[in-house]
């Protein structure tokens, strides 16, 4: 009897596994040094306005966040890097509507919007989770909630931002359960067409990074969680530790 309840709870472990390589369909993999970093700012919007616009993220947060977003990104040999985190005040227009995705792009401040880089915009409330509305104009609120997959990613909003980065990347909905692209599920599957999508995408932006090229830029987080061996990830992991 204990043997086969030993059993049971080992089975029902495996089933809560989350990021769950078995459940990939990815076959390809890529050495460190073909990777490319794709730097990304990362607002918090606050307001003491509106609540939907007012972001309960912090710093620690947003690192703990993106360290998942590449654990996923990876399987494309992508590595999406904070560029910087800002935390600033949404602008709020007289007309915003908190109920209406198409109110929320003018909530961006405009000093903050640089070119050559992916912009994430973290909010506390959004009528979806996420909305892609261009490069610049990636909205997930800290608030997502998920229908769990088996294997799938084990909190909301790693796997949401992901989610409306590949949108950035050409990858449309695919409602696989398990699948990335899927619409309100943990999944984080992609598939090698998938891939090569998003890595054609990568290759045709000029402010897309390479290994050196993000090592000269000091994307030495990132770079130090690269899998597998490199010249540059064991210098990004030595610049860290000065």
């Amino acid at each position: 009897m204990k043997a086969l309840l030993g059993l049971w709870l080992l089975v029902l472990i495996q089933e809560e596994k989350s990021f769950d390589p078995a459940v990939h369909e990815a076959t390809k993999s890529f050495k460190a040094d073909d990777f490319l970093v794709i730097p990304v700012r990362v607002h918090l919007l606050r307001s003491r306005e509106e609540d939907a616009l007012d972001c309960r993220l912090k710093e620690p947060d947003v690192h703990r966040v993106f360290e998942k977003i590449n654990r996923i990104w990876n399987k494309a040999g992508l590595a999406p890097s904070i560029e910087s985190i800002v935390s600033e005040d949404a602008v709020r227009p007289p007309e915003f509507d908190a109920g209406d995705l198409n109110s929320y792009k003018a909530t961006r401040p405009a000093k903050s919007r640089a070119d050559g880089m992916a912009h994430v915009y973290y909010v506390h409330l959004l009528p979806t989770n996420g909305v892609f509305m261009g490069r610049d104009a990636i909205f997930v609120k800290d608030t997502a909630a998920l229908r769990p997959v088996k294997g799938g990613v084990d909190e909301p909003l790693p796997r949401v931002t992901s989610h409306e980065l590949g949108h950035a990347m050409g990858l449309p909905h695919r409602q696989d359960t398990i699948n990335l692209l899927a619409s309100g599920t943990t999944g984080w599957s992609i598939n090698d067409h998938e891939i090569e999508t998003a890595r054609g995408w990568a290759t045709r932006e000029a402010w897309v990074l390479s290994p050196q090229t993000a090592l000269d830029k000091k994307h030495y987080e990132v770079l130090s969680r690269l899998p597998g061996e490199s010249e540059i990830k064991e210098k990004a992991k030595a610049a860290l530790k000065k």
